[in-house]
This record gives C-alpha cells, sequence and structure tokens, in this order.
C-alpha cells in the first residue's frame, strides 16, 4: 500500500492555531509550532503562518510541502512568535543532495513526529521511519532555516 501524499493542513485549523498561539495558552502548542511572518517575495503582501519547526542549535529548522517557502528563496528577513516571544532573523531556503535532505528530515521528523503524518511518513514494525517514504517526502518537501537575529 503506497503512503499517503503530503497534504496541507486546512486553512480553517491555521486560523485557530495561529489565535492560539497568539494567545496566553500558546504553551499548548509553542514547543514546536511557532507563528512565521514574511513579505511577499514580489508583491510585499505580508503573510503570518504557523509552521512547524525544531531547534538546530541557534537555528530553527521547518520542512513544508506548501508553496510560502519561494519567498525565501534569497535570505529575507522574517518575523517569528516562538514560545509567546517575538524575535526577528532571517529566513532561507536550504538546498542540498537528496540524502542530506532525506537525513534532515529524518531528524526533524523524530523531534516532531506528529508531522510525520503531513509529509505521508510512516513507521515500520521497528518504529522507525520507512525509508521509501522518507525518500519521497524529502523530494516533495523544501526545508527551510530561520536564524534569529541577535
Amino acid at each position: 500500500m503506497a503512503a499517503a501524499q503530503p497534504r496541507t493542513v486546512p486553512r480553517s485549523v491555521n486560523v485557530i492555531v495561529r489565535a492560539v498561539l497568539r494567545s496566553p495558552a500558546h504553551r499548548l502548542m509553542s514547543r514546536n509550532t511557532m507563528l512565521l511572518s514574511f513579505s511577499g517575495r514580489r508583491t510585499g503582501t505580508a503573510y503570518t503562518l504557523p509552521v512547524s519547526y525544531c531547534r538546530d542549535g541557534e537555528n530553527l529548522t521547518c520542512f513544508t510541502d506548501g508553496t510560502w517557502w519561494k519567498n525565501l528563496r534569497d535570505p529575507a528577513p522574517v518575523r517569528m512568535v516562538v514560545a509567546g516571544r517575538r524575535l526577528t532573523g532571517v529566513g532561507e531556503v536550504v538546498t542540498q543532495d537528496h540524502q542530506s535532505a532525506v537525513d534532515a528530515l529524518r531528524t526533524f521528523l523524530h523531534r516532531t513526529p506528529r508531522d510525520a503524518k503531513y509529509h505521508g511518513v510512516r513507521t515500520g514494525a521497528d518504529g522507525e521511519y520507512l525509508r521509501a517514504d522518507l525518500e519521497r517526502a524529502a523530494r516533495a518537501a523544501t526545508m527551510v532555516r530561520i536564524r534569529p537575529a541577535p
């Protein structure tokens, strides 16, 4: 049986998540979900969306199957609400060889396991993510790294 195709979270859910992350109840979700704000590359339109993240040292790493990453092709300023704190930084798309992308996605999913279903990655009998699912998901997803400003 083939793995489910990656799916983006419905907009109605994003509205609720944004409200929670901006509220004092943010602790329910903010351990690995943040609000990411940036401007459209061509239009300058302001966007704010909830994004799963994991910490990688000082940086934050995200994976998406959406198209918002195109606004960060060139490093671009971003604003974030992380664990209730407002931060600024620079976001950029990470380009890497396929094996590095698979390894990075595996690490990301170990840290944010609830996201495996959004990337269509299943676990095997041994509890590890299935290699074929990781391979497919790494081709479909884009990795974004955010360097918070000091």
